[in-house]
């Protein structure tokens, strides 16, 4: 039998992995350095793991998904390619 308290550091674990994955994406955008696709894919699934274990996502996850969801959907509606470029201001994610 699982202990809860194992369960909760794990996805504590989790959380901490996912909010550097975001914090080094948004490094990498304000230095001007492209971000690799492998980078933003393990944020992805960190964010799904936590998602479905219902544990909310640190702020700088939260922000970087939500940001890159929302100029995905714009870039699509509008027939453009999709590229994103995070805001510059994104000290408000780590709020």
């Amino acid at each position: 039998m699982t202990d809860p308290g194992d369960q909760t550091n794990k996805m504590a674990e989790i959380a901490g992995l996912a909010a550097s994955l975001a914090d080094r994406i948004l490094e990498k955008h304000a230095a001007g350095t492209s971000i690799p696709p492998e980078l933003f894919k393990m944020l992805v699934r960190a964010a799904r793991i936590l998602h479905d274990h219902s544990v909310p996502w640190p702020p700088s996850v939260e922000f970087v998904v939500m940001e890159v969801g929302r100029r995905v959907a714009e870039a699509q509606a509008s027939g453009r390619a999709v590229v994103i470029d995070l805001p510059s201001d994104h000290d408000a994610a780590k709020r």
